[in-house]
């Protein structure tokens, strides 16, 4: 069973959605691979007036079985990657507009952390330690996150923007991606220009701390004003109750070993207890919501990661491999070892 076949399964959950921007150059891309665009789109079940109706949302499932059926069929494994070079600021909206007109680099990363939730699926995360910066994306949809051509997708867009921003010479110190490595992967060190990971915990392009304080030339402080006084009215217009946002950042903190109740309290801007009240009147927990993060991840990593057990755990918050697998069993029926290597429709449910 293939990525996409993996993917058709989705069709009738719930479903995220991303803009239709995100195939602009998609119908030129697969025409120089002697593939019909029509085709493919009418297979993965999007409307061929997606690629002329750049501001229409589509499920991100549909996006993620489109890529994923394009390269496989085409034989085309950096899909992805060559989309991404169409990648540009202005796709991301007011969001790329207030970005465009901050000050330097520094202060254009963390609007576009702060204010990407109102566009896009994709939560992007400055982090800097010990001299070291790295730009990290994280998928706020499960499929999204297992799907090859969407993960390279998201990190080759996040090169452009930081091209846009710091000249088109610019280039990553390294780049790790949350995917198997392909059977050749020259494509993805010549795009990047620099060293490339693969099976990654997270994708993260690692930039150097000087580039943080590079000046933006095209900074204009009336425009960014009103850029902001705009998405502060469309934030108005989708604001997501908190416990929403509890779930992403767990998602996003829970493998680093930074997630308790505190941190995500301080990435909010809220106090911990208040915090627990917007989660007590929800009829959710802090730990309920854990546990959902921590259960999804560890499926994730067991069934499509060959990591070892032990380090499973470790990124699941686990002081010993023998509590992680104790409760692996609880919740999944069998241990982790045993779910790795039994066949899907055998597992227990």
């Amino acid at each position: 069973m293939t990525i996409a076949d993996i993917l058709l399964t989705f069709a009738d959950m719930p479903r995220a959605t991303a803009s239709a921007n995100v195939l602009t150059g998609f119908g030129a891309l697969m025409r120089s691979l002697g593939a019909d665009p029509a085709q493919l789109l009418r297979r993965a079940r999007i409307p061929l007036s997606a690629l002329s109706d750049p501001q229409a949302r589509l499920p991100v499932t549909a996006v993620a079985r489109l890529l994923e059926d394009a390269a496989q069929r085409f034989g085309c494994p950096d899909l992805g990657l060559r989309l991404s070079q169409a990648r540009r600021l202005s796709h991301f909206g007011a969001v790329g507009k207030l970005a465009r007109d901050e000050p330097d680099v520094r202060h254009a990363l963390q609007a576009i952390s702060a204010w990407m939730y109102l566009h896009s699926e994709v939560s992007l995360d400055l982090q800097e330690s010990e001299g070291s910066v790295a730009l990290c994306a994280y998928h706020g949809d499960a499929v999204a996150a297992s799907s090859p051509q969407v993960i390279d997708l998201v990190a080759g867009g996040i090169f452009q923007i930081m091209r846009h921003l710091c000249g088109p010479q610019w280039h990553p110190q390294a780049v790790c991606l949350a995917h198997a490595a392909p059977a050749d992967a020259r494509s993805y060190r010549r795009y990047f220009g620099c060293p490339v990971a693969f099976d990654a915990d997270g994708s993260a392009l690692f930039i150097a701390p000087e580039d943080l304080a590079l000046p933006l030339a095209e900074a204009d402080p009336i425009f960014r004003s009103e850029s902001e006084r705009q998405l502060q009215a469309w934030a108005g217009l989708k604001a997501r109750p908190v416990e929403a946002r509890v779930r992403e950042l767990i998602g996003v903190m829970l493998p680093s070993g930074r997630c308790t109740m505190a941190n995500v309290a301080l990435r909010l801007g809220l106090q911990e207890r208040t915090l627990r009240r917007h989660l007590d009147a929800a009829g959710l927990s802090f730990a309920s919501e854990l546990e959902a993060a921590r259960r999804e991840l560890a499926r994730r990593y067991v069934e499509r990661s060959d990591k070892s057990i032990g380090a499973i755990a470790g990124l699941l918050g686990f002081s010993e491999t023998s509590a992680f697998s104790r409760w692996f069993r609880k919740g999944f029926g069998c241990g982790p070892k045993a779910w790795r290597i039994s066949p899907s429709p055998n597992r227990p449910r």
